[in-house]
């Protein structure tokens, strides 16, 4: 990773982003799914933001997945028309509510996992022209999901309560589990689609997107997979360069702190903690973040405002601003409001988190 210039008096804890890695990621990722005629469907929760969105649109994208119902109305009243919902939801009266005025403003697709949350989806979206259902599969994460060659028996339910399907989509999250099981993830997600498809077909229904991916195994995938939602892509974390998904100078976004305190031996702190690098451990990369100028020192434990680095040798001084590669940006992005940005002539304008914490509604 490149060290950036950064001025002295910046704010501390700050996330930055690297625009021209940011474009380049972008385009690397469109450009390598497309030589696939995998379309691309970025999942938005990764950066939360529409000005990031509409770059990742003009470089490639077509639609948006999201995560949560405030994420989809933030996406909606910013003029994306095409919106994936990647969750089995609930559908209570407040819910179906908000997919009705959602299905004015955008094309609609929701997952579905189970008959019964399907029926709640019926009773509420079954008259609206602009919402589909996606059958979600377990191809190994073993979160959510039918079995494959149960696809179609969901597929068949759904259609039998009036619920329009559209396709049937899976995550191979557990491509995290190394960098040796990134390839077999991605195999795994390719071989549960294929069933499910089978199975689809077996109960008389077409699927119009078979939809899968993750940072790591998106470029992975081939037939029958026809649309890919990797997020983490466009900025890279510690996490991707652990897995192989991307090289240390891809990585586009850093959280910048200081040091605060010296006088423990064998350590420094930094003015970042857990809310400011979360305190979600992972089981690829030790400690909570890395600072690759200091020869890779990681940031071993985190309380709310302190992050303790463990340091043989002399500590840099108090006062010293040091860059942190977070381990999972998709969790760092949702601590700020912000991103302050850099291009080639240093500092730029920031841009908004537009949907940081709307995890149930963008308008309450």
């Amino acid at each position: 990773m490149q060290a950036w210039s950064i001025p002295d008096d910046l704010a501390t804890p700050t996330l930055i982003i690297d625009l021209s890695i940011v474009e380049s990621n972008a385009k690397r990722m469109a450009q390598g799914l497309a030589a696939k005629n995998i379309r691309l469907r970025p999942h938005v929760k990764t950066h939360k933001s529409i000005e990031l969105a509409r770059l990742q649109r003009a470089l490639g994208a077509d639609g948006v997945t999201v995560a949560t119902i405030g994420e989809a109305e933030v996406f909606a009243e910013a003029g994306f028309d095409d919106i994936f919902i990647a969750l089995p939801l609930w559908c209570t009266t407040k819910v179906a509510s908000q997919l009705a005025r959602l299905s004015t403003l955008a094309k609609l697709r929701i997952g579905v996992d189970s008959r019964v949350s399907a029926q709640t989806l019926s009773l509420a979206t079954a008259r609206l022209a602009n919402v589909e259902v996606m059958i979600e599969v377990d191809s190994g994460q073993h979160r959510s999901g039918v079995q494959p060659d149960r696809a179609g028996v969901l597929a068949a339910d759904c259609q039998l309560t009036g619920l329009s399907v559209a396709g049937v989509f899976t995550h191979g999250g557990h491509s995290y589990a190394g960098a040796n099981a990134v390839i077999q993830a991605a195999n795994d997600e390719i071989v549960a689609l294929r069933t499910a498809y089978e199975s689809f077909i077996d109960h008389g229904i077409q699927p119009k997107t078979i939809s899968a991916g993750s940072s790591p195994t998106a470029l992975h995938l081939s037939g029958p997979v026809t649309e890919a939602r990797p997020g983490t892509y466009l900025f890279n974390d510690r996490q991707q360069v652990a897995l192989g998904a991307a090289e240390p100078d891809q990585v586009a976004a850093v959280v910048i702190a200081r040091v605060i305190s010296t006088t423990v031996a064998g350590q420094f702190v930094i003015d970042a903690g857990s809310k400011a690098l979360t305190g979600e451990a992972s089981g690829l990369v030790p400690g909570f973040g890395v600072i690759p100028s200091l020869g890779g020192a990681v940031v071993t434990k985190v309380s709310e405002h302190h992050g303790i680095v463990k340091f043989d040798g002399d500590p840099p001084p108090v006062g010293a601003l040091v860059q942190v590669i977070p381990n999972h940006i998709c969790t760092v992005a949702n601590l700020y409001d912000r991103y302050q940005t850099l291009d080639g002539a240093g500092l730029a304008e920031p841009i908004k988190i537009d949907a940081r914490g709307h995890l149930t509604t963008s308008l309450d």
